[in-house]
């Protein structure tokens, strides 16, 4: 019996050896096919566009940006990486109503420039609906540049992620000369950096009729996970770039989601207490004198996922999105649309703007 015992034991020892070691082979396999297959954009790469003929006169033009939440974070959703639990929304037919709802926020206005932010093109969370060519309106100057590309977010565990094709998308009832993807400063560490995004500036140069000056639109999702020195250094490299830009003659506008507290947010949006993230915080003094940077407190543009949205009254909101203005522009007005939250976790933000000189 004794040795009966022992021959068993060492079977299932050898049986739960081999299952071990599969285990192992297969994380090892998935990780190497992870590092093949990482998305490693370049530091400055030109990126495909389509472009009207229409030149655009030197006159006031309107701009929107959103932060459409790939449709997946409508007033339903809560999400894990917020303090909340959800992880893709629940189905298809989700999607595609928020897509709908959102579609009819961007109408609300026909602004000459659209930033958008968190755009899908082939995602699982998003069932693999190309946004970008729902939302394209008719706009026939467009550009789209990836900041999120995985062929599989391996977390959590219970519930994945999937496969990721994200980016931003800016529009344009004018004509475009260029688009071009400039990488921003990313601090993760190996190997969560395999699974994270890419974060970048959107850059297009917008021609303006009978002038040697650039209308020059910069795009941007910064950094939301991360440290606020993560932040701050892609600020620091977006600023550089405007004044480069400035410096040159021309006109530059630049804005969408900064993921950071502008000032005066806290105290209009005060801290409600709980475990749930928290945006950096914008250090005016970063921006050089005479610029710009325009927001609006009259409503919040973003609000938490730590649970689905019920109304203002108990949720945390908070003004992360807005625009930077070189001194030869100035903001004749700008407006918070405050769609509550319905199909995005962000309002879309609304300004005019003239040339001053």
């Amino acid at each position: 019996m004794k040795r009966n015992s022992k021959d068993l034991l060492k079977k299932i020892l050898k049986i739960a050896g081999i299952a071990v070691g599969a285990v192992l082979i297969l994380i090892i396999l998935f990780f190497f096919f992870a590092a093949v297959t990482e998305y490693k954009p370049a530091d400055r790469e030109e990126v495909a566009f389509t472009s009207s003929l229409d030149v655009m006169e030197k006159e006031s033009f309107d701009i929107m940006t959103l932060n459409i939440g790939y449709a997946g974070l409508g007033e339903e959703m809560d999400f894990f990486m917020d303090g909340g639990e959800g992880v893709n929304p629940e189905s298809e037919e989700r999607v595609r109503t928020n897509l709908e709802g959102i579609e009819k926020t961007l109408n609300l206005a026909s602004p000459d420039f659209y930033f958008l932010q968190e755009i899908d093109k082939d995602s699982s969370r998003s069932y693999h609906i190309d946004e970008t060519e729902y939302l394209k309106k008719e706009y026939a100057s467009r550009a789209y540049a990836q900041n999120f590309v995985c062929k599989w977010v391996p977390y959590p565990v219970a519930h994945m992620i999937g496969s990721v094709d994200s980016g931003i998308m800016t529009l344009s009832t004018h004509k475009m000369d260029s688009a071009e993807r400039i990488s921003l400063p990313n601090n993760q560490s190996w190997p969560k950096s395999m699974f994270m995004l890419k974060r970048c500036m959107l850059v297009n140069r917008i021609p303006l009729k009978d002038s040697d000056k650039q209308l020059v639109l910069v795009n941007f999702h910064l950094e939301a996970y991360d440290d606020d020195e993560t932040k701050t250094e892609q600020t620091k490299v977006v600023v550089d770039f405007l004044k480069s830009e400035y410096a040159k003659g021309n006109y530059v506008v630049a804005g969408g989601d900064f993921n950071q507290s502008f000032p005066g947010a806290e105290e209009q949006f005060p801290t409600i207490a709980g475990d749930m993230w928290r945006p950096g915080k914008i250090d005016p003094a970063m921006f050089p004198q005479g610029w710009e940077v325009c927001y609006n407190l009259d409503a919040p543009s973003c609000r938490s996922i730590n649970q689905p949205f019920t109304g203002l009254d108990g949720h945390q909101t908070f003004c992360l999105d807005g625009f930077i203005l070189s001194p030869n522009l100035s903001c004749d007005f700008i407006v918070t649309i405050n769609c509550n939250f319905k199909n995005t976790d962000h309002n879309p933000v609304y300004m005019r703007v003239s040339f001053a000189d």
